[in-house]
C-alpha cells in the first residue's frame, strides 16, 4: 500500500507541475482548475495510503470519525483549490458563505472524535 501511496503522491505532484506549466500557455484556464484539484486529491489519497496511521484510532483499527472528517476537509480544500487556481484577485476567490458550515462540521467532528477517544481511554 505504501508503494501505491507514493505513486499517487508523485502523480499529484506531476499534475501540479503540468497545471503550472499550462497556466503560462494559451491554454491557461481551459480546465478551470480541475487538474490542480484532481492533483491535490491524488496527493491526499496517496498520503492516506502511505501513512495509514493518519486514519487509525489505534494500530490496525481505522477510525470512522477520522475518515469522515478527512473526507469533509478534502471536499472543502478541493473546491477552494479549483476556485483559487484561476482567481485573478482575492475578490474572485470567494465561495458561498454557507460553506463555512462544512468547515464547522469538520472541526466539530474532530472535537467530537477527540472527546470520544478520551472517554474510551478513561475506561
Amino acid at each position: 500500500m505504501k508503494t501505491l501511496g507514493k505513486l499517487l503522491i508523485y502523480a499529484g505532484i506531476l499534475g501540479f507541475v503540468y497545471a503550472a506549466v499550462m497556466s503560462f500557455t494559451i491554454y491557461s484556464g481551459l480546465d478551470r482548475g480541475a487538474v490542480p484539484a484532481a492533483s491535490f486529491f491524488f496527493i491526499l489519497i496517496g498520503v492516506c495510503f502511505h501513512f495509514p496511521s493518519l486514519l487509525e484510532e489505534s494500530p490496525g483499527r481505522l477510525s470512522t470519525m477520522r475518515i469522515i472528517v478527512f473526507a469533509v476537509i478534502m471536499v472543502f480544500v478541493l473546491i477552494y483549490v479549483k476556485i483559487g487556481w484561476n482567481a485573478g484577485s482575492f475578490e474572485e476567490f470567494t465561495i458561498d458563505k454557507t460553506w463555512v458550515y462544512i468547515l464547522g462540521l469538520a472541526f466539530g467532528g474532530k472535537a467530537m472524535q477527540k472527546f470520544a477517544e478520551q472517554k474510551d481511554d478513561d475506561k
